[in-house]
């Protein structure tokens, strides 16, 4: 039996778990705009930034 791709989203979730999300939505970073699920900023100290830079402008 074929399943319905144009059925109504009030169906039965997939699941119901941490992972569900609603069925017209995107996953993570995959579509337009800011991202609704960021991770934490990485934080790094000025001795680290500053090889990075240096290491950067040498490129």
């Amino acid at each position: 039996m074929e399943r319905d791709t144009n059925a109504p989203s009030s169906e039965k979730p997939d699941s119901t778990g941490p992972n569900s999300r609603p069925r017209d939505t995107t996953i993570a970073q995959t579509g337009e705009g800011i991202p609704d699920d960021s991770g934490r900023p990485v934080e790094i100290d000025d001795k680290e930034a500053q090889r990075i830079e240096e290491k950067i402008r040498t490129l």
